[in-house]
């Protein structure tokens, strides 16, 4: 399998982008077209501890490429970011079947799918590849309080009493994993590869559909094309950029539709926005 190395291996903590901040227009129809896995009534959930990224199942050395992007694009984001050394709580696999690697993940009572549902699991298994990615997500109170075990077993969580504009709850995510077909990531370019995954991984983010406006999530969708990736930028777009920096700067206990909308409003508000 040949992988695009090059100067991604000094480049890979380098953040560019590519296309024009969106307008609110089109800020409007990108957040339209990303599908997040939350119902409407929740907040959006996000990773508030610090993030350490790790990749597996490429040559060390394209593995370090993938981790590290990862990782200087959540710090771009404002993400903290883990010591040397860490536990990583966002991981990247590539794989022979993902699909495969699903099932028994979900069959072995995976601790990285401990909060994936039945119905979860049954909408991964149902993704058509060659990428797979969930998150493991923990609800807390909108003081940041954990859920905690009762006497009788169930989980508690003691909150404050909501507001038209607050909820009393926030969701934070534990962990994210992608995984990707090893054969689909041969010959394609490491930066961009790192690029979607951490689109996916940090925000949950999938395209809902064709894309209305260009993003790096057009990456490993029938849109793109096969080898080549007609459709597919080659890094971060501006309005993903802008995206991702928005869905960390919008207030944490809101419900998932306000919280789209004020996401809207701080892409359209960017500086470099015309």
């Amino acid at each position: 399998m040949s992988l695009v190395l090059g100067s991604l291996l000094a480049a890979a903590s380098s953040i560019t982008v590519t296309g024009n901040v969106p307008s609110e227009p089109a800020a409007q129809r990108f957040v339209a077209q990303v599908a997040i896995a939350a119902a409407n009534d929740v907040p959006l959930a996000r990773f508030t501890d610090p993030v350490c990224v790790g990749s597996t199942g490429l040559p060390p050395s394209a593995d370090a490429v993938v981790a590290d992007r990862i990782t200087a694009v959540a710090a771009s984001a404002g993400l903290r970011i883990a010591r040397p050394g860490c536990t990583p709580n966002v991981m990247v696999v590539f794989v022979k079947d993902g699909r495969d690697a699903v099932r028994t993940l979900s069959q072995a009572g995976s601790g990285a799918m401990l909060s994936q549902s039945h119905a979860d699991i049954r909408r991964l298994l149902a993704e058509p590849g060659p990428v797979w990615a969930w998150s493991e997500v923990d609800l807390r109170s909108r003081d940041g309080d954990p859920q905690r075990h009762t006497d009788t077993g169930p989980k508690m969580l003691h909150v404050p009493t909501s507001t038209r504009l607050s909820m009393p709850i926030h969701r934070d995510i534990v962990s994210s994993v992608v995984l990707i077909n090893r054969d689909a990531a041969a010959d394609r370019d490491l930066r961009q590869i790192a690029d979607y995954a951490a689109l996916r991984a940090l925000t949950g983010a999938k395209l809902k559909g064709s894309a209305k406006e260009p993003t790096i999530l057009t990456l490993f969708t029938p849109e793109a094309g096969a080898a080549g990736d007609g459709l597919a930028p080659n890094s971060l777009t501006a309005a993903d950029r802008t995206f991702l920096s928005a869905f960390y700067a919008v207030r944490a206990d809101m419900a998932q539709p306000l919280q789209r909308q004020r996401m809207v409003d701080q892409m359209a508000r960017s500086p470099a926005a015309p």
